[in-house]
C-alpha cells in the first residue's frame, strides 16, 4: 500500500470514529438527560481485541456517579444503539463516571473549571516555564478559539504568590486535567 493510500485509509477510520461518536450523541443524549444526568463524553476506540463505545455521565448530585447511576443509563441506551445499529462492527458498550482526574475535553468542562487547579501536559517545552507539564489555575477559556489562559506560580522565592499568567493555544495542548472533589 503506498504512502498516499495509508493516509486517505487513516483519515476515513478518524472520519468514521468521529461520526459515530456524533450519532451516539444524537440518538441518546436526549434520553441520559431526561434520566438526569450530564452527557459527558463519548468516545469510540479500538481495544486490543474489540471495539469500545465509551459513554461518561456526570451528575452534580452529592457522591457523583455510582455503579447503580452508569448500570441505569446502559440499560437505557443499550436497546435505542441496538435498535438504531449505527455502528458496523461488534463493540463493547461501557457507562462510566468522569473520575476524580478528568480531562477537560470541550468547551463546557473548560466553562465549568475556571477558576479550578488543572494539570497541563503540552506537545513541548513551554518557553517560559520550561516544562512540558506543569499544574496552575484555569483563569480563562476562548471557546471560539479553545486556547487558555493559566496562572503558574511564578518561582519566585521572595514572593511564593506572585502568578505568571501563560497562554496556550489549542495545538500547543497535549491535554488539561482538574482533579475534582466529590462532596459526601
Amino acid at each position: 500500500m503506498k504512502d498516499n493510500e495509508k493516509g486517505i485509509n487513516k483519515e476515513k477510520k478518524k472520519k468514521k470514529k468521529k461520526n459515530v461518536v456524533q450519532i451516539a450523541e444524537e440518538l441518546f443524549g436526549e434520553t441520559v438527560k431526561n434520566l438526569g444526568y450530564e452527557l459527558w463524553d463519548i468516545e469510540y476506540y479500538k481495544e486490543p481485541t474489540e471495539w469500545i463505545l465509551e459513554v461518561t455521565i456526570e451528575t452534580d448530585k452529592d457522591g457523583g456517579i455510582s455503579i447503580d447511576d452508569c448500570e441505569k443509563v446502559h440499560r437505557a441506551i443499550g436497546p435505542i444503539i441496538d435498535e438504531a445499529d449505527p455502528i458496523e462492527n461488534s463493540y463493547s458498550l461501557l457507562v462510566s463516571s468522569p473520575g476524580l482526574d478528568r480531562e477537560l475535553k470541550k468547551d463546557f468542562h473548560f466553562m465549568r473549571y475556571i477558576n479550578h487547579e488543572v494539570t497541563v501536559k503540552l506537545f513541548a517545552k513551554h518557553e517560559v516555564i520550561q516544562a512540558k507539564n506543569f499544574r496552575g489555575t484555569l483563569t480563562e477559556y476562548d471557546g471560539t478559539q479553545g486556547n487558555v489562559k493559566i496562572a503558574v506560580a511564578s518561582g519566585d522565592e521572595n514572593d511564593k504568590d506572585k502568578k505568571e499568567i501563560i497562554y496556550l493555544t489549542k495545538k500547543e495542548i497535549a491535554h488539561i486535567y482538574v482533579y475534582d472533589e466529590i462532596n459526601f
